[in-house]
């Protein structure tokens, strides 16, 4: 197992971890919500079955200050259910896009630390992990250069990352009709409470404009363009541009909590303990002697 700066033994970045993460959670928080309301959908139809005229409070035995707040009606009750479903499928989604654009952020912002060429267009030419080593910036960053990937209309953004990567991931530039879809509705609910935003914004009624309608179909379909996308674009940026420059940046930061005397033995428990593949005592060796000889 030997050590090389520009190709990783790890199959993803911790910004894609991290991004899986955070995708598997809101999936869970999603699905723990389908079947509480499908099961109310049930006893709702069986009760209108049984007792047309009863209200949403017998129904489900609502008792207490609140018990008010639920509408009598069970039809009314059953609308809003199916309302507030959509709502979360709406408010899931722009969830998904937050921790995406995040992901995007640091995968970017982490290439360009690694591979400094990269603004000058000769990647691999420049290695960032010398600017970690002796710059005098604690705060070694270039999230202020991703933003170009995060901001705008996705043509915009796509254009961006080609300019910084010059390759784009298929799977992200086949997608652009998608992403842009997603884009607005995200919009739509972040600045128009699910509305269209010119029309919300309109002066000459005052009608309740229909919310945003988003199906679990289109949901799971667009929660599987962006993990795809994702998984693509930390392919491509983690073979031509990051490589081991996180482990590289993980021993600049440890380094002056280790023994010396022990570096090696201790620097190889660290990385081992980091849910990463097990990286051996002569990888460790190389990971210092390269830093070292910068």
């Amino acid at each position: 197992m030997a050590f090389n700066r520009w190709i990783s033994l790890d199959k993803y970045t911790y910004a894609f971890r991290l991004f899986s993460k955070y995708h598997t959670h809101m999936n869970s928080l999603y699905w723990s919500h389908v079947p509480a309301t499908s099961y109310a959908q049930w006893i709702f139809r069986n009760a209108k079955k049984v007792n047309p005229e009863q209200t949403t409070q017998e129904m489900f035995h609502l008792s207490g200050e609140d018990a008010y707040r639920v509408t009598k009606s069970l039809d009314e009750y059953s609308k809003h259910l199916k309302d507030f479903s959509n709502w979360t499928r709406l408010n899931t989604l722009v969830s998904v896009l937050s921790y995406f654009e995040t992901y995007l952020s640091s995968v970017v912002s982490l290439s360009i630390e690694s591979d400094l060429g990269i603004l000058y267009s000769i990647p691999k030419k420049i290695d960032g992990a010398m600017v970690l080593k002796y710059g005098t910036d604690e705060d070694y960053s270039f999230f202020d250069k991703s933003q170009g990937v995060t901001k705008g209309s996705w043509t915009q953004r796509i254009s961006k990352f080609r300019e910084l990567f010059v390759e784009v991931p298929e799977s992200l530039e086949n997608n652009i009709s998608e992403l842009e879809k997603m884009r607005r509705i995200r919009n739509n609910v972040a600045h128009a409470f699910g509305r269209d935003i010119d029309e919300a914004r309109a002066r000459h009624t005052l009608e309740v404009l229909p919310i945003d309608r988003l199906s679990e179909k289109r949901l799971k379909k667009y929660m599987q363009i962006i993990r795809r996308i994702s998984k693509d674009i930390d392919n491509q940026l983690s073979r031509s541009h990051i490589g081991e420059f996180e482990l590289v940046h993980y021993y600049h930061n440890a380094k002056k909590n280790i023994n010396p005397d022990m570096e090696v033995a201790e620097l190889k428990k660290l990385i081992n303990s980091l849910y990463v593949e097990t990286r051996n005592r002569a990888f460790c060796e190389e990971l210092i002697s390269y830093y070292e000889s910068l």
